[in-house]
């Protein structure tokens, strides 16, 4: 019996290995059997597998607040950057002061003591409170003039440059300046309004020529 069975396996020791190696074959595919898809699984066992949302858990507390980080070291002091070039010096100015004065009294006449530049200048006085002036050695680009503080009453003063208006007496062409000396007095117009008038009055004043 036992050396007829020897016989069959030397005779069939072909087919027993490959008997043998099919089945654990299979059984090794069968243990490494990796599933790579939802297709590869019944919807019997999906199903199974998909488990209930959970209710949402409470929200976190807040932490705590973090402290400030040190502060980092300071920069290094820039270089001094080098002195620029020295500018260039600037045009003379102007003289302070100006070119002709004059003390000029109610009557037209130039208080030499304190006057500058008017040695050669004539006043004529066509009418009271205006005074026609000439002769300055120069021609004039601007001109102020104020009352004498000596005056009682401050009239109001007026001054222009050439033969003005009620200059119409004096010479057109040599008028260099007019100065004109006004007392004035409230008056009303035709509405009613009571405005700020009056009439040419000699005054003494002082006049500054450039």
């Amino acid at each position: 019996m036992i050396a007829r069975l020897l016989r069959a396996v030397r005779h069939n020791l072909i087919a027993w290995l490959a008997l043998f190696v099919a089945l654990t074959g299979t059984s090794l595919a069968a243990s490494h059997y990796v599933i790579t898809s939802t297709g590869q699984l019944k919807p019997s066992v999906l199903k199974q597998l998909r488990a209930t949302r959970g209710a949402s858990g409470p929200a976190g507390v807040a932490g705590p607040e973090g402290k400030e980080g040190p502060q980092g070291p300071r920069g290094e002091t820039g270089l001094r950057g080098d002195t620029g070039p020295k500018g260039e010096a600037g045009a003379p100015g102007q003289p302070g002061s100006a070119l002709a004065y004059a003390h000029v009294n109610k009557r037209g006449e130039i208080d030499e003591a304190n006057s500058k530049n008017v040695g050669a200048v004539q006043v004529q006085r066509p009418e009271p409170g205006v005074y026609c002036i000439s002769g300055l050695g120069f021609q004039p680009h601007n001109v102020v003039a104020t009352v004498d503080g000596n005056e009682s009453a401050l009239p109001l003063i007026s001054a222009a440059l050439g033969a003005s208006a009620p200059a119409t007496e004096c010479n057109q062409s040599k008028t260099q300046i007019t100065v004109e000396t006004w007392a004035p007095a409230l008056t009303r117009n035709g509405k009613g309004e009571t405005v700020i008038g009056g009439e040419t009055q000699d005054r003494a004043f002082f006049v500054a020529i450039n």
